[in-house]
């Protein structure tokens, strides 16, 4: 492999002239430029990208942080990122921590460095606390941590609202959600089921929160799961849940010789591709995945380099309309000038009247 020793000795110039010239710290002749230029060209020389950060300051590269890359919603979200990141000429380097609180201090303690100009974090394993004490430019992504990192979150407290009204439709009168075990780090998220249970009950219906502890994102552990809940609860008539879930609730359900939506309505919360991947589409809360990249990436920017002109944001997303915040403001979610609340919308399927 060819080093900058390497470069300067074929160009015929100093090592000095050589790192100026791929730094950017100083102009070069344009003569000596080219005689440089075409050296690395024919030895195929590639700049060590980490050292030229470290010089600078900058990497030119983002982090984000997932829990799981098989889950759906992230795999999305983080492949929505790197398309912006890439255009904007930002590398792009994926953590999967799988939920695990010492995977995700090894990755914080990694990025600390100058590694990446920025982060964008989709765990929660951390406390506030701890993610306060980190010194990059950060966003959160459902997870408000005090003052000193934006957070970007869809309308979940919409997200129930719009799963109570397609269970109303279909005449539902027992209603089963399926969640995670609610901490002080899921409040926002859980406002989707809190809201849930709030509309179905001022409409007569009865509903039922089934809470699981996520793990693996195991498909086959979502069926069984799927088996035993509908096996316990026979009346059953409604499903809520995410979108892995819930498809495996329509697999068990159609095992049993369930009708769908006639015997159990089913609704998706994420809205994701894989509720379209079967012959039966599920009916789904749609989170606007490529507007929260857009935004945590535009938040993040706005860290890095300062806001953009206001020219150059056309077509973005704004942050919390005022209605937005005041719908918010009815649930457990923290409210400040760091919140950006994305609405979220049904995509009708076939799951449910």
């Amino acid at each position: 492999m060819a080093s900058i020793r390497d470069v300067a000795k074929e160009a015929g110039v100093a090592i000095c002239t050589v790192s100026r010239l791929i730094n950017g710290t100083a102009k070069v002749e344009p003569e000596t430029q080219k005689k440089i230029e075409d050296a690395m060209k024919k030895l195929d020389y590639v700049p060590n990208e980490l050292a030229r950060g470290m010089f600078k300051g900058r990497s030119n590269s983002i982090a984000m942080l997932v829990p799981n890359i098989q889950h759906p919603w992230f795999s999305s979200l983080a492949s929505e990122i790197e398309k912006i990141l890439y255009e904007k000429k930002y590398k792009f380097m994926l953590f999967s921590t799988s939920d695990d609180k010492q995977r995700e201090k090894e990755c914080f303690k990694l990025l600390k460095s100058n590694i990446v100009d920025g982060i964008i974090c989709g765990t929660t394993t951390s406390t506030a606390k701890e993610y306060q004490r980190i010194d990059k430019p950060m966003v959160m992504l459902d997870y408000m941590v005090g003052n000193k990192f934006p957070v970007v979150v869809s309308d979940h407290k919409m997200g129930g609202q719009l799963a109570a009204r397609e269970f109303i439709n279909s005449g539902c009168k027992y209603v089963i959600h399926i969640s995670g075990i609610r901490t002080d780090k899921n409040i926002m998220s859980f406002e989707c089921h809190e809201e849930l249970d709030r509309v179905l009950a001022e409409n007569g219906i009865k509903s039922r929160r089934v809470p699981v502890q996520w793990n693996d994102f195991d498909f086959q552990g979502y069926f069984e799961m799927a088996k035993c809940i509908l096996e316990e609860y026979p009346d059953v008539d409604g499903i809520f849940a995410a979108d892995m879930p819930a498809i495996a609730f329509l697999k068990a359900a159609l095992a049993i010789g369930k009708k769908i939506p006639d015997d159990l309505a089913i609704v998706a919360y994420d809205g994701t591709y894989i509720t379209n991947a079967s012959t039966t589409r599920l009916t789904s809360i749609h989170q606007p995945y490529k507007e929260i990249a857009q935004e945590a990436v535009r938040q993040l920017m706005e860290m890095i380099d300062g806001p953009e002109e206001e020219d150059d944001a056309e077509g973005q997303v704004e942050s919390a309309t005022a209605d937005q915040i005041d719908s918010a403001k009815e649930g457990n979610t923290h409210i400040d000038g760091n919140l950006i609340l994305l609405p979220v919308s049904v995509e009708k399927g076939d799951t449910t009247l």
